[in-house]
């Protein structure tokens, strides 16, 4: 596997004024970047890649342990907020309010409260009825399987309750 590493000495990680990520290189500038694990399971701390809100790679960290502690901090929380999936397991409640919609849910972490941009925006198919519904933090929620879901939480999701 062929990696374009980041030259870490030449590489700045700062948060932009809408509190995401921006990596700037001595040739590109990376607006609201996330970070991925290319091996999550077996090399956490490493191959972390960085990509550019459009989805085009900005590079790779080979080691987070090589990032000063600030930098490292910041790629930290992208990588806690990708990797942070808690699974719905009700629907309570959807209401829409000035072009969002918040979202009362309870979770395999117990209740909470979500907030989304328009469904058409927050909720996407990752294959048949496996959702993903992403809060206005780009935090992410999992609904496994629609179908196991109670017949009430089907309705409120489909937008019939």
């Amino acid at each position: 596997m062929d990696f374009s590493y980041l030259d870490i000495g030449q590489t700045l990680f700062e948060t932009a004024p809408d509190g995401t990520l921006r990596v700037i290189t001595t040739d590109k500038c990376g607006m609201r970047c996330e970070a991925l694990r290319a091996f999550p399971l077996t090399h956490p701390e490493e191959h972390i890649v960085l990509r550019d809100g459009a989805g085009k790679e900005i590079g790779v960290v080979r080691d987070l342990r090589e990032l000063g502690l600030g930098a490292q901090d910041l790629v930290r929380e992208q990588l806690r907020r990708r990797y942070f999936l808690p699974v719905v397991t009700a629907i309570h409640a959807v209401t829409e309010r000035f072009g969002s919609s918040v979202w009362e849910l309870e979770t395999d972490r117990g209740p909470c409260s979500v907030t989304t941009r328009a469904m058409n925006e927050a909720v996407f198919e990752v294959e048949p009825n496996r959702f993903l519904i992403t809060d206005v933090e780009n935090n992410r929620y999992e609904i496994k399987n629609l179908a196991a879901l109670d017949t009430a939480s089907r309705a409120r999701f489909q937008g019939k309750a």
